[in-house]
């Protein structure tokens, strides 16, 4: 694999296990190396319509985010609030 490769599988893992963390319900996700950086873009149940939110993502803090629960914290909490409309699993 190229290190390309590597690089989005472990920004897919850590990408996945905070949206985990996050509770949303119903989504889908990708993790793209874009022309001006990375990318999240997370399509998510909002009520009776999905919607589609894209995020900046900073590869090297998402990748430490695998082993360093402070780093993942950080993330996560950056993340939230442009999530806060998608719904929560058990919603």
């Amino acid at each position: 694999m190229t290190p390309l490769a590597l690089d989005i599988r472990a920004a897919r893992v850590a990408a996945e296990r905070i949206l985990d963390e996050l509770e949303l319900g119903s989504y889908v996700f990708t993790v793209e190396q874009k022309a001006g950086g990375w990318e999240l873009s997370v399509q998510c149940s909002a009520g009776q319509a999905w919607q589609v939110i894209s995020l900046p993502v900073e590869p090297v803090k998402l990748r430490a985010s695998l082993d360093d629960p402070d780093a993942r914290s950080e993330v996560r909490e950056s993340w939230r609030p442009h999530l806060a409309a998608c719904a929560k699993r058990g919603a």
